[in-house]
């Protein structure tokens, strides 16, 4: 239909109404609907009162339990750890995969067989008062490292340094004791200014009083041991700047971070809790999913007559349905991973094949070792005829475990075995562990960022496994390379532990960053530093009359 506005009389107009106009109702009843729907939707869904105006805050508050100091050096509180990564830099540090990279580097070079790594500094990096850092702030953060002895959080990893060489203000030579023992992860600790302090000792007495001095991007402000840290931009940072104040609340318990927030107090925090989806839920909070240090993961008792062969350890692997025992035992909350290192380690790609459920393909490894159904009825038998059992140990107050296991006895019990679970508590559970008195264990381990399972493969587990062979390579990681040769080490690594089928990991636990409604987070943190990226997170208040006439 095509009309010419100006070419219309009152009278052709009055015609063309009474032609059309019940499309012109149905167009202006849609356009009602329409924006009625948005305001709905808005409203009821987003939750967003038109009425209301949300402003962007340029604080961010954290929630910390009691903080023991602000000393990195002397503190023993994981939540001063955490608070230290703001506040300080490392010279190297851990990148979302866990491998590491210059921080305060801006190159090195290492050698391996000498055990040192020569480091170039990064050029015009300042300390938060104003001093220039150098290479004399190296040596003298590791000798007040290392006079403070073993209670430090810091401690394990300065003690295999041997000694530091100042070769002038931008370059330094860090030898270490053991060349099988030295890797860059040891040199992941907070750098604090020689000028600050007259000496290491004096540095080690101040605690009560201290004012953490560091050249992170967030700088001290002020302090209440008993109420909150105030923390401001660093505007002379090296890199990209904070835009956003940082205010750690000190609770007597970090239980009560999801009421703070409720109440607008905190603005966000990291828990890994099973109820924290419901507790999102209920309060209409935010939150971001990412992967915790917790792994829940199988053990073959190799001292068992039946898990002596590593193929019958890949006929089992291939029998379990592990898509069933994440979405089933663990709800979906967690991650899987094809080995038990955390899932794309050193930037080495999991792909989650190496035993991708295939009953089909168990029963004919198992078959080829020598366990058939020969009679048809549903069991497998071993050489003499005998139906196969096998035990799965399991801690009864885990109930995700508990779920796991019951769903790996279906599986099994589909490919011919015969399947008994024994669910015993804690102390029990321990002691049949140290009796080697299971054939196939369900435990978890809480991963430390370093990642050295060397204790995996040494007989210095808890269930008697030894590979020399694994433990070699796994040595390797603990030398001196740069990232490119840690990621290939790695990669054989990973091949070695598909081809011995020793671990079956269940799946790496997720945790939540929870915030308020408004809260976004752009870039995620990680297990080990679980406010990194804080810089690129925001939230909204929502301003009402009363904020408005205060202004």
């Amino acid at each position: 239909m095509k009309f010419n506005r100006e070419d219309m009389s009152e009278s052709k107009w009055f015609g063309f109404l009474q032609k059309y106009w019940l499309y012109i109702v149905v167009v202006i009843a849609v356009i009602i609907v329409a924006v009625s729907s948005i305001n709905i939707y808005r409203e009821e869904v987003l939750e967003i009162d038109p009425d209301v105006k949300m402003e962007e805050q340029n604080t961010l508050s954290f929630a910390s339990a009691y903080i023991d100091t602000l000393n990195p050096i002397v503190s023993k509180s994981e939540d001063t750890y955490y608070i230290s990564k703001l506040i300080y830099n490392s010279l190297f540090d851990y990148t979302a995969d866990l491998n590491v990279e210059g921080e305060l580097v801006e190159s090195y070079t290492v050698d391996t067989e000498k055990a040192y790594v020569d480091i170039s500094l990064r050029s015009a990096v300042t300390f938060h008062n104003g001093d220039a850092l150098t290479a004399r702030d190296i040596s003298f953060t590791v000798n007040a490292i290392k006079s403070y002895g073993s209670e430090g959080l810091y401690y394990e990893k300065a003690s295999k340094i041997d000694s530091v060489n100042v070769k002038d203000d931008r370059n330094v030579r860090i030898y270490f004791s053991d060349n099988y023992d030295c890797s860059l992860d040891a040199l992941t600790f907070p750098i604090l200014p020689r000028g600050e302090y007259s000496s290491a000792g004096a540095l080690l007495k101040d605690t009560d009083e201290f004012v953490p001095v560091g050249t992170g991007m967030y700088k001290y402000s002020s302090y209440d041991s008993l109420k909150e840290l105030d923390l401001s931009p660093n505007e002379s940072y090296f890199a990209d700047k904070a835009q956003k104040s940082v205010s750690i609340k000190i609770l007597p318990e970090k239980t009560m971070a999801s009421n703070m927030l409720e109440i607008g107090s905190v603005t966000c925090y990291t828990d890994i809790g099973s109820d924290r989806k419901s507790l999102v839920e209920d309060k209409g909070l935010t939150m971001y999913d990412m992967i915790s240090n917790q792994v829940d993961f199988m053990v073959f008792n190799t001292q068992s007559p039946l898990f002596t062969s590593k193929e019958v350890r890949k006929g089992i692997c291939y029998a379990i349905d592990e898509n069933q025992v994440l979405s089933e035992g663990y709800m979906d909350d967690g991650v899987l991973a094809d080995t038990i290192y955390y899932p794309g380690f050193l930037g080495v790609a999991d792909s989650n094949t190496n035993y991708a459920f295939d009953r089909d393909k168990a029963i004919e490894i198992l078959a080829e070792e020598g366990y058939e159904d020969t009679d048809l009825n549903g069991k497998i038998e071993d050489a003499e005829g005998n139906d196969v059992t096998v035990s799965l140990l399991v801690n009864s107050d885990n109930a995700n475990r508990i779920a796991a296991a019951r769903i790996i006895e279906k599986n099994l019990e589909r490919a011919g075995f015969s399947v008994e679970i024994r669910a015993v508590e804690w102390d029990e559970y321990n002691k049949l562990i140290e009796e080697k008195d299971f054939d196939i264990l369900l435990t978890g381990y809480e991963m430390e960022g370093s990642y050295d399972l060397r204790s995996f493969f040494d007989g210095a587990n808890t269930w008697g496994y030894e590979n020399q062979e694994i433990l070699e390579k796994v040595r390797e990681l603990d030398r001196l390379h740069t990232s490119e040769e840690y990621t290939s080490i790695y990669a054989e690594i990973k091949d070695m532990l598909a081809d011995e089928a020793q671990y079956y990991t269940l799946c790496y636990k997720k945790m939540g960053l929870i915030g308020v409604d408004t809260f976004e987070a752009k870039e995620l943190p990680v297990f080990n530093d679980i406010f990194k990226n804080c810089n690129t997170w925001t939230w909204k208040k929502k301003i009402t009359d009363d904020d408005e006439s205060k202004k």
